[in-house]
């Protein structure tokens, strides 16, 4: 998406940084004017932060990893980290009892998909984590209601009207996703 708006919009040169989901996060970013958009996960049921403009851009599943050919994924130690939007999928996790308190946390996803190739442990992990994944995994469906999260970006009323993040924002929106993933439906505005 980056190489795309650069290309179509010289004149544009976008700073990209990882902010953790922790605390404020991405939201926070963009509240506190370090940046003009953001890409974060976004809570459907709950109101846009103030100040905030919040839209949905897709939703993922998240499944099972467990290394290649173990024969009882589910009975292996669960290996979590602490930005796994747990709090966004809350209600299944406590439905689970075959999840066990994580005994090994580590910094971020990718270490989490580093380790369970290797054989230390499974993970229940977002469908984004996947892509780019080492191999040495097995993923497995969670059943007809696996949890889920929704993809979006954050900005301010005033910048959504600026020509960069919306030029931004038709990036995002025009952006093939990869399998797995689910567009979600922006609501029709009824004329006026």
């Amino acid at each position: 998406m980056i190489a795309r708006v650069t290309a179509r919009h010289p004149g544009l040169a976008p700073q990209v940084r990882i902010v953790r989901e922790l605390g404020p996060g991405t939201a926070g970013e963009v509240a506190d004017g370090r940046a003009d958009l953001g890409i974060a996960t976004v809570d459907p049921e709950a109101g846009p932060p103030p100040g905030l403009v919040v839209v949905p851009l897709f939703e993922e599943s998240y499944a099972l990893v467990h290394p290649v050919g173990h024969t009882r994924p589910k009975e292996l130690p669960l290996v979590d980290w602490d930005e796994n939007c747990s709090s966004y999928t809350r209600s299944w996790w406590s439905e689970q009892d075959w999840l066990p308190p994580a005994t090994i946390r580590v910094e971020d996803d990718t270490v989490v998909l580093s380790l369970v190739a290797q054989g230390v442990g499974m993970a229940v992990v977002p469908g984004l984590s996947l892509l780019g994944a080492p191999p040495g995994l097995a993923v497995t469906d969670l059943g007809p209601r696996p949890p889920s999260r929704r993809i979006g970006y954050v900005t301010t009323p005033a910048l959504a009207r600026t020509a960069a993040v919306r030029a931004l924002v038709r990036e995002l929106r025009s952006a093939p996703l990869p399998t797995g993933l689910a567009a979600v439906q922006r609501p029709s505005r009824s004329p006026s």
